[in-house]
C-alpha cells in the first residue's frame, strides 16, 4: 500500500509538472501526461508491488508516453 501511494505521488507530480510546462504552448503534451498517469495507475492496481509484471506494464506506459510526446511535439510545430 505504501509503495502504491509513493508511486501515485510520483506519477501525479510528473503529470502536474508536464502540464505546467506545456499547458499554454502544447495542450497535447498535457493529454499525454494524463494518459501516462492513468496507465501507471492501472499498472499499480493490476499488479503486486515491485513485480516483473509491474515493471513490464510501467515500461509499456513509458513507451506509450514517449510516442505520444513525439506526436504532440509535431502537432505543436504545425
Amino acid at each position: 500500500m505504501q509503495t502504491l501511494l509513493k508511486s501515485s505521488v510520483v506519477a501525479l507530480t510528473f503529470v502536474l509538472l508536464a502540464g505546467c510546462q506545456n499547458q499554454v504552448e502544447n495542450p497535447e503534451m498535457n493529454q499525454c501526461a494524463q494518459q501516462n498517469y492513468q496507465c501507471e495507475t492501472s499498472c499499480e492496481q493490476q499488479t503486486t508491488a515491485e513485480s516483473l509484471k509491474k515493471q513490464v506494464c510501467s515500461g509499456k506506459c513509458v513507451e506509450s508516453y514517449n510516442q505520444c510526446k513525439v506526436q504532440a511535439e509535431k502537432l505543436g510545430n504545425i
